[in-house]
C-alpha cells in the first residue's frame, strides 16, 4: 500500500491564510499612507495589487529567513527545512524564490478573482501529491511539530485579532 504521509493540510492552509491576511492588512495601511485617491484613475486601481504583491514577498521572505518561519507558520508550529540538509539554514535566495512561487503560482499574483482559481488548484495538488509544487521544485519540506492545547487557544486568539482588525479596515468599503 502506497500511503501518503500526514501533511497536516489544514494547518498549512490556515497558516497561509493567516499570512495572506497579515500581508493584506499591512498593504492596506501602506496604500492609505502612500496613495492619493483620485476617482477613476487606473493607477489607483492597479497599485494596491502591486503593493500587496510586494508586501507579501517582503513579509514572507523576511520572516522565513530571519525568524525561521512566517507568523502563520510560527503559531501553527510549522518549520521549513531543506530535503538535502535538514540542519542547515535555507539560503535567502531559495526562500525568496519560494515566496515568489507562492505569490505567483499559489496565490495568483494576489488578484482576487484569479487567486481563487490558483488556490483551488493548489489545494487539489497538495491533497493529491502530499506537497506543493514549489516545495517539490525547491527541495523543501515542512516539518510539523505537535500543537498543544495552549497553542490552540493562541491560534484562536490570533485569528480573532487578525480577522477583527481586517474587518475594521474593510468595513468602510461596504
Amino acid at each position: 500500500m502506497n500511503q501518503k504521509p500526514n501533511n497536516h493540510y489544514t494547518s498549512r492552509i490556515l497558516a497561509k491564510f493567516f499570512d495572506i491576511k497579515a500581508a493584506e492588512i499591512l498593504s492596506i495601511h501602506l496604500t492609505d499612507f502612500i496613495l492619493v485617491h483620485i476617482e477613476g484613475e487606473i493607477l489607483n486601481q492597479i497599485l494596491p495589487y502591486i503593493l500587496a504583491f510586494i508586501v507579501f514577498l517582503v513579509y514572507d521572505t523576511s520572516f522565513q529567513f530571519f525568524a525561521n518561519g512566517s507568523l502563520g507558520k510560527k503559531i501553527f508550529n510549522i518549520h521549513l527545512v531543506s530535503k538535502e540538509n535538514e540542519n542547515q539554514q535555507i539560503p535567502i535566495t531559495t526562500i525568496f524564490n519560494r515566496s515568489f512561487y507562492v505569490c505567483c503560482f499559489g496565490l495568483g499574483f494576489m488578484i482576487p478573482k484569479i487567486s481563487t482559481l490558483f488556490v483551488l488548484f493548489n489545494i487539489f495538488y497538495l491533497f493529491k501529491n502530499g506537497t506543493t509544487h514549489w516545495d517539490k521544485v525547491l527541495k523543501l519540506k515542512p516539518v510539523f511539530k505537535p500543537i498543544s492545547i495552549g497553542r490552540m487557544i493562541l491560534i484562536a486568539f490570533c485569528f480573532f485579532i487578525l480577522l477583527n482588525s481586517y474587518y475594521q479596515l474593510i468595513k468602510d468599503y461596504f
